[in-house]
């Protein structure tokens, strides 16, 4: 209100304990002695990043005593330093907050690191952004060599100086990722579990009323595995490592009531294993807690006992990815002799054949009756037949495909909203692991932390770095409930065995928990995961290939 009366409105900022921020603000409460008087008692810390100390004067003189608070803040000279943010002067009790107990950084530094990381920036690459932001820019790249953070080629190029210092100061961003990267996406997977057992409650009530009822919003995961091919030395032999996905789907209502439900994908869970067979599908499964409605996957043997060893046979319907199956088939074909020829430069099937596969649609299908689907399978091999070429492949694909498809159409024509193929969400989640891969992959040591970094990357799809202010508090909330402490960095190491000449005199690789097979059979192990039932076919045929 004005002197004459008048009345107005105006914003002011407010501190996360709700307390309006001034220029005047309060020192912080004594942790151990509430109602004392609390001033400044001097500074403390490192040249350039000095914090401020207080001291307490409780009632009884004896107990005085200086402190800190969990989180310390930057040091702020009375009526000098002003804030960008709202354009006023600072409180001394106002300073730039820390991010833990013993650590330079801030918290605005963590959150920026941690986002830049779920995009797949590289360690080294993070660090160095780090110590830039913090403002101690190295005096060989700036001073000496005249680099901005802009102009500096990527970490990791042989011989450069960005390089020989990401190479030391790569752990930086590596410690943060096994630190936060489980409490930023467990805030965000919290949510998901709480609406995916109200779903799953509500579901099973619907279908113990009407078991043949289709359901509008069903539980739904598409499963997919991107294999990562390495060459680890100078020779030509190549290592092997997987990416097992698992994409939700969340429905929501059509624009109007005629119309059929919608839905967006979503990364639920990224997990880099040694291989991709059951047992590793079934740790993948038995992360995501929740029994689904549908699972829509390719035909892998791996992936269909998996799904029956771990939620028992036929409980969980499996519904055939039709790209694939039209992927597959088409390859095999193409590689037999007289069943191509070359259209503008292009190799293509022959018309007949071409239009045959060009019926292998859901469209197409969903007109079709099981007896048309087997009828499909008949002509395409006589077509084959006919021109003539060999039909062993085809008659090992048939028993794979044929079946399982058959088993999806009525599941298909009941709820006509459900996907019928992960073609989208597999060119979208290979999208968003191609920043991680590119000229990376190959450094990829530690399972552990590598998974942790895919949380990262989940946490990111599932919405977690909308806001930075954010990540911040949740940095900071967790930090002091732990009296300013952060989690543990460095507990995931890769024990190394006793370093010993090999048969050609040279040292053994150094051992990576990566590349380890054993690692998956032990994990089941450990998380009471009975042994998956033997697969009706060889892993080999899960593309098509002949046994």
């Amino acid at each position: 209100m004005r002197a004459n009366g008048d009345k107005h409105f105006f914003s002011v900022l407010v501190a996360t304990d709700r307390k309006t921020l001034t220029s005047i603000s309060l020192p912080p409460e004594c942790p151990h002695h509430q109602n004392s008087k609390v001033v400044r008692d001097g500074l403390y810390g490192l040249p350039g990043a000095k914090r401020q100390r207080y001291r307490c004067y409780p009632e009884d003189p004896a107990q005085e005593h200086s402190f800190v608070p969990p989180l310390s803040r930057k040091a702020v000279q009375v009526g000098v330093e002003d804030c960008p943010t709202c354009d006023e002067l600072l409180s001394p009790h106002r300073g730039t907050l820390t991010a833990a107990r013993h650590t330079p950084w801030d918290l605005a530094t963590y959150a920026l690191a941690l986002n830049d990381l779920s995009q797949g920036q590289s360690y080294a690459r993070t660090s160095l952004a780090m110590r830039e932001r913090r403002g101690e820019v190295f005096e060989h790249l700036t001073a000496d060599h005249g680099f901005a953070l802009a102009d500096l080629p990527a970490a990791g190029r042989s011989g450069s100086v960005v390089a020989q210092e990401g190479a030391k100061a790569w752990h930086l961003a590596a410690d943060l990722v096994e630190q936060y990267a489980p409490l930023l996406l467990e805030t965000r997977l919290a949510p998901v579990r709480h609406r995916e057992e109200t779903q799953r409650r509500a579901n099973d009530e619907l279908r113990e009323r009407d078991p043949g009822a289709a359901l509008a919003a069903p539980l739904v995961f598409v499963l997919d595995e991107l294999p990562v091919k390495v060459r680890r030395d100078r020779s030509q032999r190549h290592d092997q490592w997987y990416i097992l996905a698992a994409i939700e789907l969340r429905w929501t209502p059509g624009p109007t009531p005629m119309d059929y439900p919608r839905h967006e994908n979503r990364i639920r869970l990224l997990r880099a294993y040694p291989t991709a067979d059951a047992t590793a599908w079934r740790l993948v499964l038995g992360e995501l807690d929740v029994r689904p409605d549908f699972i829509v996957a390719d035909c892998g043997s791996a992936i269909t006992s998996a799904i029956n060893s771990h939620y028992g046979p036929g409980v969980v319907p499996h519904i055939p990815s039709l790209f694939h199956i039209h992927r597959n088939i088409r390859d095999g074909i193409k590689d037999l002799p007289g069943t191509t020829r070359q259209v503008q430069g292009r190799e293509a099937l022959v018309p007949e054949l071409a239009k045959h596969l060009d019926l292998l649609t859901r469209d197409e299908l969903l007109t079709r009756t099981v007896e048309d689907w087997s009828a499909w399978w008949d002509d395409l091999i006589a077509a084959v037949a006919a021109v003539p070429a060999p039909l062993e492949r085809l008659l090992n694909q048939r028993p794979i495909y044929e079946p399982k498809l058959a088993a999806a159409l009525p599941l298909l024509r009941t709820h006509p909203h459900l996907p019928a193929s992960n073609a989208a969400i597999e060119n979208r989640f290979r999208a968003t692991l191609d920043p991680f891969l590119t000229n990376r992959k190959q450094l990829y040591r530690n399972l552990a932390r590598l998974n942790f970094l895919l949380d990262l990357a989940t946490a990111r799809d599932q919405g977690a770095f909308r806001d930075l202010d954010k990540v911040a508090k949740l940095i900071r909330d967790g930090n002091e409930a732990a009296s300013g402490w952060a989690p543990t960095p460095r507990a995931l190491t890769d024990t190394q065995p006793p370093a010993t000449p090999t048969a050609a005199g040279g040292r053994r690789a150094p051992y990576s928990s990566l590349y380890n097979p054993l690692l998956v059979p032990a994990l089941a192990k450990s998380r009471n995961l009975p042994a998956p039932a033997a697969p009706a076919l060889a892993d080999a045929q899960q593309h098509g290939a002949t046994p």
